[in-house]
């Protein structure tokens, strides 16, 4: 089975002469979800996308644990003649990633076995502290734990990671978790300066306050707020990184999903830092990144 990205298009492609139509049974995770019917063109050709549907049933979570999601994907391509006839039937099996590749990779991007599933060969961690690596393991993720002790070169399947310990003294490191171009859980630690914010919006009107007699208390509000909203915000600051660490940036700034680990707590945290300026050690002798995030929910609890 072929392990296809799924924030991508990846596009089917076949023909069958003589044949006037096709149509696409698409099962994901052994589940009929859909079946897609199309003219052929002149000399029974069709393309079927199947990315966009098979991505509306997988999705990744992280609540502290790092399990691997993907999806089993089988798709039956057959063609008809004019009288509704079969003239083939053939099956194609993947294994969805809900991963992307990028323009210059060309259409229908794949991950290879045994593959290295983030895009950098180093990594920084604090002091005694877990990491993990994934890597791809026959058509599924195996997260590896990098052991506390663990620093300078390791090897994690094939490949060698070398591990940075970061030892912070004065700031309380920050663990970011995205989901990465490949489509797995990575974790990106922001070890220096955070500074923490609260945006609010709300609504006013004005009431009356007067009694049937005339009067009024004072303590009462005439303008009155209602409905009022609040949202916190925090920049954070990598510390210093190998010019390396830029492409796992640029996909942290490209990922739909991620999280904080903040006192132990797991946080859904969005990005509001739209622009992403490329450190390398030639123009900015050390390399530090400063990012903005919010927290992806209201700070008052306001679920119905």
């Amino acid at each position: 089975m072929e392990n296809i990205l799924i924030r991508s298009p990846y596009y089917i492609n076949d023909s069958y002469p003589g044949a006037v139509t096709a149509n696409l049974s698409l099962s994901l995770d052994g589940t009929e979800r859909y079946s897609l019917t199309k003219n052929t063109d002149t000399q029974g050709g069709v393309t079927f996308e199947i990315s966009e549907l098979s991505r509306d049933y997988l999705e990744v979570q992280f609540y502290g644990s790092y399990l691997p999601v993907i999806m089993e994907i089988s798709a039956v391509l057959t063609f008809l003649n004019s009288e509704n006839a079969i003239l083939e039937s053939t099956t194609y099996d993947f294994v969805g990633f809900d991963g992307y590749g990028e323009f210059k990779d060309g259409s229908n991007p794949t991950i290879l076995s045994g593959q290295l599933l983030q895009s950098n060969t180093q990594i920084y961690l604090p002091d005694s502290t877990v990491g993990r690596v994934a890597i791809e393991l026959s058509n599924d993720i195996l997260y590896n734990t990098i052991v506390p002790t663990a620093e300078g070169n390791i090897t994690v399947g094939t490949h060698t990671i070398k591990v940075n310990r970061i030892c912070e003294p004065k700031y309380d490191p920050i663990k970011m978790t995205f989901v990465n171009k490949f489509g797995v859980l990575q974790d990106l630690w922001f070890f220096k300066k955070t500074v923490k914010r609260l945006n609010t919006s709300r609504d006013t009107f004005k009431r009356n306050i007067l009694t049937a007699q005339g009067q009024y208390n004072t303590f009462k509000h005439v303008k009155r707020t209602i409905n009022i909203i609040g949202n916190e915000l925090f920049t954070s600051n990598t510390g210093f990184v190998s010019e390396e660490m830029n492409d796992v940036f640029k996909e942290l700034m490209l990922s739909e999903q991620v999280w904080a680990t903040i006192d132990g707590i797991v946080h859904p945290i969005a990005i509001t830092s739209s622009e992403l300026q490329y450190k390398t050690s030639l123009n900015d002798k050390l390399t530090n990144l400063t990012i903005d995030f919010e927290y992806a929910y209201d700070t008052i609890n306001n679920i119905r």
